[in-house]
């Protein structure tokens, strides 16, 4: 697989968790925690842009990123959880407790990936990329989990 489409994968997994987060608030009854979907929301947006300046600069030096196919494997089935989430969401078939345990399964799943990734390449701007998706991918999980415990809490 080439870099591009490896990146492409990567973006889109982005772009779908910023969907997933958004299709979230819009069933929250409560307007602060949808808030916080949004915040979630706009937060995985600005990785997905990260994301395609990392890709457009590795064009010019396309053999210092390689992921080994097991962590293509990873990215291809967190995408897939993420739009079945998605349409469950949609759909009202999930509560939002069960979307919250989904979403923080989610977030530990592409944070353990980005760390995965940061060992395997060798490019220092790359690895930083990496090493900030991960470290807000924690962020992201420990929010949820905030919300949980909050969501818990009201009802």
């Amino acid at each position: 697989m080439s870099v591009s489409e490896t990146f492409d994968i990567i973006i889109q997994v982005e772009a779908k968790m910023s969907e997933c987060y958004n299709e979230i608030s819009r069933h929250c009854q409560d307007e602060s925690i949808a808030k916080q979907f949004i915040r979630l929301s706009n937060d995985e947006t600005a990785h997905m842009n990260l994301l395609i300046m990392g890709r457009n600069y590795l064009k010019g030096a396309p053999d210092i990123f390689h992921l080994r196919q097991e962590r293509i494997g990873e990215l291809k089935i967190g995408l897939n959880k993420i739009t079945r989430l998605i349409e469950k969401v949609r759909d009202k078939n999930i509560s939002l407790e069960e979307a919250l345990n989904d979403a923080v399964e989610l977030e530990r799943l592409f944070e353990q990936f980005h760390l995965k990734t940061v060992a395997e390449v060798e490019d220092t701007s790359l690895k930083k990329l990496f090493e900030a998706l991960s470290t807000d991918d924690k962020t992201h999980r420990m929010r949820l989990i905030s919300i949980m415990k909050r969501f818990n809490r009201t009802s």
